[in-house]
C-alpha cells in the first residue's frame, strides 16, 4: 500500500530533524579539546599531578636562602617520556608537565657535616608545554607554556591569576632555554649518563662561566 504523500513528507522531515539534532549533539573538536595532557581541561585549567614523586623523573634540586634567613628546598620532576623526548631532540613536547615542589628546610650540624634536609611542603609550581598557543584567552597560558601555582592549604586550586603577574618574572633569566633553568637539572644535561665527564660550565650560570 503506497504511503500518502503528506505522511511521507512528515516522516522524511522528522528523520532529517533527527539527523540534524544528532549532529548538533556531537562534541565539537578544537585544538584545546585535543590538548595532549590529562592535567589540562578544555578551557586550559591546570590540575596538580598527584603521582609525580612515585612515577616521574627527578630532574634536580635547588637550595635557596629565603628572605629572613629561612631555607627553601626545591625538587623538580617531569614525566619520563617528556624527559626522553627532550634528551633526544632538545625540545619539550606539547603536554610535557614539570612540577616544582617547594619545601621548607631544616639545618643542623650532623655527623656528615652541616646538613640541610626537607621539611614540609609549602607550594607547588607547575608548567605545561604548549607550542601551539592552544588557550589564547586564558591568562595563565603564554610564552609556550601553561603556568600554575598551588598552596599547601588547597592543592586543587591554581592561585595564579595571570602568568605575567605571578610567574614569568622568575624565569626571565632562562628565556633563551625556553624559560627553564636547564643548568640546574643534571638529568637533562648529562646525556651520556651519570658516569660521563662534562665541562664545569654545564652546571654554572652563563655569567659565572665567563
Amino acid at each position: 500500500m503506497p504511503i500518502p504523500r503528506v505522511a511521507f513528507l512528515s516522516f522524511f522531515g522528522l528523520g532529517a530533524l533527527g539527523v540534524l539534532l544528532a549532529v548538533a549533539r556531537q562534541p565539537q573538536t578544537s585544538e584545546a579539546a585535543k590538548f595532549p595532557s590529562s592535567y589540562v581541561d578544555a578551557k586550559g585549567a591546570i590540575s596538580l599531578p598527584s603521582d609525580y614523586r612515585l612515577k616521574w623523573t627527578h630532574l634536580g634540586s635547588w637550595s635557596v636562602t629565603e628572605e629572613g634567613g629561612g631555607i627553601g628546598l626545591h625538587d623538580v620532576y617531569a614525566q619520563p617520556d617528556a624527559v626522553t623526548s627532550f634528551i633526544n631532540d632538545g625540545k619539550w613536547p606539547d603536554g610535557a608537565t614539570i612540577v616544582k615542589e617547594v619545601r621548607g628546610g631544616h639545618e643542623a650540624k650532623l655527623t656528615t657535616g652541616q646538613a640541610r634536609w626537607d621539611g614540609e611542603i609549602k607550594v607547588w609550581f607547575v608548567m605545561v608545554k604548549d607550542a601551539k598557543n592552544s588557550f589564547p584567552d586564558n591568562p595563565n597560558w603564554g610564552r609556550g607554556w601553561g603556568w600554575a601555582l598551588y598552596n599547601k592549604s588547597d592543592p586543587t586550586k591554581n592561585v595564579s591569576t595571570n602568568y605575567k603577574l605571578d610567574c614569568i618574572a622568575c624565569h626571565v633569566p632562562a628565556q633563551e632555554t625556553d624559560w627553564i633553568y636547564l643548568r640546574g637539572y643534571p638529568t637533562l644535561n648529562e646525556k651520556a649518563g651519570p658516569f660521563g665527564t662534562y665541562p664545569a660550565t654545564t652546571y654554572q650560570p652563563a655569567d659565572a662561566a665567563k
